[in-house]
């Protein structure tokens, strides 16, 4: 069934002018509800599924929120569900976690800082990889280039975007628009990538990106996640000037992003199973291209130029 409210999209921001005092929203703690899309470059799609069911635990001597997940699943309970670890904010708007998850792991004895909402214009955090295999972590910085707001059943929320991962956002009392706990910036290790769907709490809508169908996509079925299979032809890769070719497409929009996730070309390429890539006149280097259909996980590869 098609979601016709969207009270939040990623896609529409509408930034408020201060209409009422700004007062900080604590992110939550129970009753909430966070649906996301995790893939791979080396792993098929998941349909992911993480719940705060108002639950405690201790970790490392911490008291945490229980987190709970479960994948490709319409509807996450605690009978379904299992603890994956836990998450907390403290006294300064900051969130922690200690979890595990997929590929992005904390290990036990550590845990790692999410969020900082209370963070300024030009400051920065930590970035946090982990290694699928080892679980240690590598890690680079955000810089937080602008703080809006924007008002959400009511409330004014401040949101982050980030100078050196544009596409990364920090909503108040939601979490990341890549998914809520991913790493935030650029693609993790082995390629993994995510996004946030929708977020409820206390079983009001609360974010929806309306590149999506409904919360559920039209393609999980029976609680399985039916995804396309499309083998992309792309050539020459790497390309010396000239044009780069994409054949057996079954997408809406072509983009493609420099290596420092600027957004360099989009192209609407609805109805066609080719399309050609003038790259005559692209810098030299490494580019992510990425090819969308709305309801459905982007693909994309990289494209080199010399």
């Amino acid at each position: 069934m098609k979601v016709v409210i969207m009270l939040f999209t990623l896609t529409m921001f509408v930034f408020s002018s201060r209409s009422q005092e700004y007062q900080y929203v604590s992110f939550p703690d129970s009753n909430s509800v966070w649906s996301e899309y995790y893939w791979s470059s080396e792993s098929p799609a998941v349909y992911n599924k993480f719940a705060l069911f108002n639950e405690d635990t201790l970790i490392n001597g911490i008291t945490y929120k229980k987190l709970f997940h479960t994948a490709n699943h319409s509807s996450i309970t605690p009978e379904n569900s299992s603890c994956i670890g836990g998450i907390r904010e403290d006294s300064l708007n900051r969130v922690f976690a200690s979890i595990s998850i997929g590929g992005f792991v904390t290990p036990e004895t550590q845990e790692i800082l999410l969020y900082d909402f209370n963070l300024n214009e030009g400051d920065t955090i930590r970035r946090y990889i982990s290694d699928k295999v080892t679980a240690n972590f590598s890690a680079d910085f955000l810089v937080v280039e602008d703080i809006d707001t924007i008002e959400i059943n009511n409330s004014t929320r401040k949101v982050f975007s980030f100078l050196n991962y544009p596409w990364t956002r920090w909503i108040e009392g939601i979490g990341n628009a890549q998914g809520l706990a991913f790493p935030s910036g650029d693609l993790t290790t082995g390629g993994d990538n995510s996004e946030l769907i929708c977020m409820h709490q206390n079983d009001t809508l609360m974010y929806f990106n309306d590149e999506y169908e409904g919360c559920v996509p039209q393609f999980v079925i029976d609680n399985v996640a039916i995804l396309p299979n499309y083998e992309i032809k792309v050539y020459p890769n790497p390309v010396y000037g000239g044009s780069v070719h994409f054949e057996n497409l079954q997408f809406e929009t072509f983009e493609l992003y420099d290596a420092h996730g600027q957004l360099t070309r989009k192209n609407t390429i609805h109805g066609s199973t080719k399309f050609v890539l003038d790259a005559s006149e692209l810098t030299p280097g490494i580019y992510t291209y990425r090819l969308i259909t709305i309801g459905l996980i982007p693909t994309q590869g990289k494209l080199i130029v010399q």
